[in-house]
């Protein structure tokens, strides 16, 4: 028959848990559902400026090779290459599918032009000719290890720490919470309560 006091002792460490439940970080922040897009850029001041994506990104032509060769980027490009490169887990350790401004990679804060990162991107394209996923991380590559906007950090650096290299007030991200990781947490808090909580109420008076 389970004691009286191991009760109590399980009751204590749920209300624990419950109050810790109420401050934890996941509710604003969890990773891989998308509720980190509000704060992507990660700098408040700067936030009040940031809009979501318009439905069509702009149009940018660049030319390459030796004969005026040229390709005109549109909006679906501009998917295929974030798609292609920077949420390609395998070159970008962070993982920016998750959220909704990612175009800022690439793009100015009104997503009508080029940020600093996004000239050097598009520039890196014109080395290495038409547009299609092979040059499109052959350009990532020849741009990744230059010095970006954020001081003390290359682009690669950057994007692999969740900051956008165009911007020198972008913040580099905290690895969230996980769900799982949370839940982790919960039962080990749980396990170390009762078992502080039995001997406490268990001890020789």
């Amino acid at each position: 028959m389970i004691s009286k006091k191991l009760v109590i002792s399980i009751f204590l460490a749920l209300i624990i848990v419950g109050i810790s439940l109420t401050v934890s970080p996941s509710e604003v922040h969890k990773a891989g559902t998308g509720e980190n897009i509000p704060v992507a850029l990660n700098d408040v001041s700067k936030l009040q400026n940031i809009t979501l994506p318009p439905a069509s990104l702009p149009v940018i032509t660049y030319y390459y090779g030796t004969s005026g060769q040229h390709y005109t980027i549109t909006s679906t490009d501009w998917a295929t290459i974030l798609s292609n490169v920077f949420d390609n887990r395998t070159i970008i350790s962070y993982g920016f599918a998750n959220n909704t401004t990612q175009a800022l990679i690439l793009l100015d804060i009104t997503y009508t032009g080029l940020n600093p990162y996004g000239v050097e991107y598009i520039g890196a394209l014109s080395q290495v000719g038409i547009l299609n996923k092979a040059n499109e991380i052959k350009a990532f590559w020849l741009t990744a290890n230059k010095s970006s906007q954020i001081p003390g950090l290359t682009n690669w650096q950057a994007l692999n720490q969740g900051a956008y290299p165009g911007f020198s007030w972008s913040k580099t991200q905290v690895v969230p919470y996980s769900v799982s990781d949370e839940y982790a947490i919960i039962l080990a808090v749980i396990a170390a309560s009762v078992f502080v909580m039995y001997f406490v109420f268990n001890r020789r008076k």
